[in-house]
């Protein structure tokens, strides 16, 4: 079974416009040069509309590549100030669309920054929908490590949820700096039973995650944006697997960012390129795959 441990179903109106309007400029230049020949509307309402994507076009996405299930990730941006819709209606419309397929595996997302005010939202959100794990965006401003946010840990760690968090590059009003695996660390001494997904191999600061898996067993990974090296570096995404998969074999997940690369490298592109590359053995591909998040969620 292959299980996709990091998908968004964005919606535009929940995405930060400032944030959407930087990713955008490099099509910016090219429109402004291309503009005799062709519109691509960067300036119109729906601009980057082609990453909202509906659940039932996700499935069919997901058999075109054999994924078997796929764990939805939500973002709480709102309190950027800077987008549409809400965390708790953004929320609340994931969960209702994803309720009619049992491939999908939604998560809930509280900015921490939120107080006690989030911890409500935490509890009513695991309440109502039941989740298997949280998503937290460090770039939205907050060290995971900073002391006014244990309440927040404790809480996630009391409810049993599974984290996945960023890690690496972010694009303004975001703000990187916060986003390093080592400002995870004191959350997992103090959490020793919390499974804790650093997103990306670290990104930017892979380097950190290394070293930090040795010291914390609870402290998982996943190969989304990999693909970022694609199609030009097949030797760099095969030596960053077989390095991962050869020293943490039951604590990397297979993630494709989607649907964030699938114009550049698809998820079946990515899912062949781990297949038949030659960097590990099928038993370590397996757990790559899928059986490694199958076993943290209990799937």
């Amino acid at each position: 079974m292959i299980v996709d441990a990091h998908v968004h179903l964005w919606n535009r109106r929940m995405l930060p416009n400032e944030a959407v309007k930087r990713y955008l400029e490099p099509l910016r230049e090219m429109e402004e040069a291309l503009k005799p020949f062709f519109d691509f509307n960067l300036d119109g309402d729906y601009a980057f509309d082609d990453f909202s994507i509906s659940a039932e076009e996700l499935i069919k996405e997901m058999k075109g590549s054999g994924v078997d299930k796929a764990v939805i990730l939500s973002t709480d941006f709102e309190l950027l100030n800077d987008s549409e819709l809400g965390n708790e209606e953004y929320t609340t419309m994931l969960f209702e669309e994803c309720s009619a397929f049992d491939e999908l595996i939604p998560f809930i997302s509280v900015d921490p920054n939120r107080g006690e005010d989030g911890l409500r939202m935490v509890e009513d959100m695991v309440k109502r929908y039941a989740p298997l794990g949280i998503k937290v965006y460090p770039a939205t401003g907050f060290y995971p490590d900073a002391e006014r946010y244990r309440d927040y840990w404790e809480l996630i760690d009391d409810l049993g949820l599974v984290v996945l968090s960023h890690a690496g590059m972010a694009m303004e009003p975001l703000d990187e700096k916060y986003c390093r695996p080592c400002f995870f660390r004191d959350v997992a001494e103090r959490h020793p039973d919390m499974r804790i997904i650093i997103a990306h191999m670290g990104g930017k600061f892979h380097d950190e995650l290394p070293p930090l898996m040795r010291e914390m067993p609870n402290i998982y990974t996943d190969c989304s944006a990999l693909q970022g090296w694609l199609p030009k570096r097949p030797d760099m995404a095969h030596s960053r697997l077989e390095a991962m998969c050869g020293e943490f074999p039951d604590r990397v997940l297979f993630g494709s960012d989607f649907p964030n690369y699938e114009i550049r490298f698809s998820t079946l592109q990515f899912i062949n390129l781990i297949r038949e590359g030659e960097w590990g053995d099928a038993g370590t591909k397996e757990k790559l795959l899928g059986k490694n998040i199958s076993r943290i969620l209990g799937l």
